[in-house]
């Protein structure tokens, strides 16, 4: 593949790097001065539609495939969770007029999408894991499973003005922070979901927009007040913005004027690929992370994946060996900027509607749907199975399974723009490395710390040595911290991640 060396986004300044150089056949690396910012998460995007969207479509999936869900988690190791919520599951029609005044039993909290939700819930109770709940918005098409709520056809948030979009901004920030402050208080008061503990009001706001930055502000404030009104507000974090990557104008206009509400701040990103220097990665979540330093917040990229985007449900590197070099990359790229949390989408293909068609169906998941669902796709021969893994669940996983919350963060610059390496200090005292190659040529590094000694196991991602089914990535050998280096060989086109014992 020809890299070409694309101009930065920002003009703005870098981390200071420590130098490297050539011994022998070897490059000389260094840890680069912490960032700064511990791990807050690694995780990902799981909405809740499989019981209520995918099974009653009656298309192969059944109520016992879940258990792959439950299992995979667990076995990754995820530790958070983004979840979409919409407010017609528990709310299909106004409690009453006032919205200071809530009539409780108007709400289904026992509706068939709600339903849906506690079963992603209980995975991140029984893991100990983090939710941030967002409502994504106000649809303006609904058709809600409850046969009580058929006549149902929109959101009564929903901006009557809009019609062809599928959803919109609250018309009455007062009702919308009614709804959410029900829902969330439903969650972690009677239903006693602990790992219910951030949300993030509005998916995207700035795509539209939803609503512009001021009403997005107001809207914030409003929903702010609410909480603290319900007694909510300590139990809850505020992760604001989530923007998308171009409209950096809005994180900035978050942050200038909601230091006093948010709690962290977010944005999404598919504007990277395989030709996209470090450089260019870093600097834009730099800018980030910048921008929210000011306000005196953290920042998390809250969506991420490639720039080979065909409409908001594919991506054309999906199944590529590649994109699992790539994704590391990219999350490399942000935790030495100075995030600190990433959250990919997202964990697995389904269906977000019972009526979507086949081109509506999100596959951008880390594992694929029943094959059944891709026949007359051109990759239907090729699945072997139900539920089967892409080659990036197995890159992922071992980001999941081996970077933990409180880590702190050290970059390694092996000054090159497709090569890049970070090492992570956890809270015990013991070191992970992980080098992403995505160049052409095979890199030998000697990783030196005169103060580092022990032995490491060596995790590898390389194509042509892939677990089989969904069995995560095994150690392949050791290598040992000997008077403060460490060699190790990361091929072309692959992963390695280091683990000290």
């Amino acid at each position: 593949m020809n890299k070409i060396s694309i101009p930065t986004l920002f003009a703005i300044a870098s981390i200071s790097f420590s130098s490297c150089k050539t011994q022998g056949t070897y490059q000389s690396v260094h840890l680069g001065t912490a960032t700064g910012t511990q791990l807050e998460a690694m995780g990902a995007e799981l909405d809740p539609h499989f019981f209520s969207q995918n099974l009653t479509r009656q298309d192969g999936a059944k109520a016992e495939d879940w258990k792959l869900v439950e299992q995979r988690v667990k076995k990754m190791e995820l530790q958070k969770l983004r979840v979409m919520v919409q407010p017609q599951w528990f709310e299909p029609v106004n409690d009453n007029a006032d919205p200071h005044a809530t009539d409780v039993s108007k709400f289904t909290f026992d509706s068939p999408e709600m339903k849906s939700l506690y079963k992603v819930l209980d995975i991140a109770q029984e893991n100990n894991m983090a939710v941030c709940i967002v409502i994504w918005g106000c649809p303006v098409h609904v058709a809600p499973l409850d046969p009580n709520y058929a006549h149902v056809k929109t959101s009564f948030m929903a901006d009557p003005s809009k019609k062809d979009v599928w959803i919109t901004g609250p018309t009455d920030y007062d009702e919308w922070a009614e709804n959410y402050a029900v829902l969330i208080k439903h969650l972690i008061e009677d239903r006693n979901y602990t790992c219910v503990n951030e949300i993030t009001p509005m998916n995207e706001p700035d795509g539209g927009p939803l609503l512009t930055s001021t009403e997005y502000i107001k809207m914030a404030k409003v929903l702010d007040t609410r909480f603290k009104t319900e007694g909510l507000r300590d139990k809850i974090h505020f992760n604001l913005s989530d923007n998308t990557d171009t409209r950096t104008f809005y994180l900035e206009d978050c942050a200038a004027n909601l230091q006093e509400q948010a709690d962290i701040f977010n944005s999404h990103t598919y504007i990277f690929g395989y030709d996209t220097p470090n450089d260019t990665i870093f600097k834009w979540e730099q800018n980030n992370v910048n921008i929210s330093k000011k306000a005196g917040k953290k920042h998390l990229v809250g969506e991420f994946g490639s720039n080979q985007t065909v409409g908001a449900t594919r991506q054309r590197d999906i199944d590529l060996y590649e994109r699992g070099v790539l994704m590391t990359r990219l999350v490399l790229n942000f935790f030495n900027a100075g995030a600190s949390g990433v959250s990919y989408w997202s964990l697995i293909d389904q269906y977000y509607g019972r009526d979507a068609d086949y081109q509506q169906m999100q596959q951008l998941g880390l594992w694929k749907y029943v094959k059944e669902a891709y026949k007359g796709d051109s990759t239907y021969h090729r699945i072997k199975e139900d539920y089967e893994v892409r080659p990036q669940y197995y890159a992922y996983s071992l980001l999941t399974k081996h970077l933990k919350p409180n880590a702190e963060i050290y970059p390694i610059d092996l000054k090159d723009d497709f090569a890049i390496g970070t090492g992570f200090k956890n809270v015990d005292g013991k070191w992970v490395y992980v080098f992403a190659n995505g160049s052409e040529d095979d890199k030998s590094l000697s990783l030196e710390d005169a103060n580092m000694e022990g032995q490491f196991s060596v995790f590898r991602y390389e194509e042509n040595a892939l677990p089989q089914g969904d069995e995560l990535i095994r150690a392949s050998d050791k290598v040992d911290f000997k008077k403060g280096k460490l060699t190790i060989k990361v091929k072309k086109n692959s992963t390695v991640l280091l683990k000290q014992e």
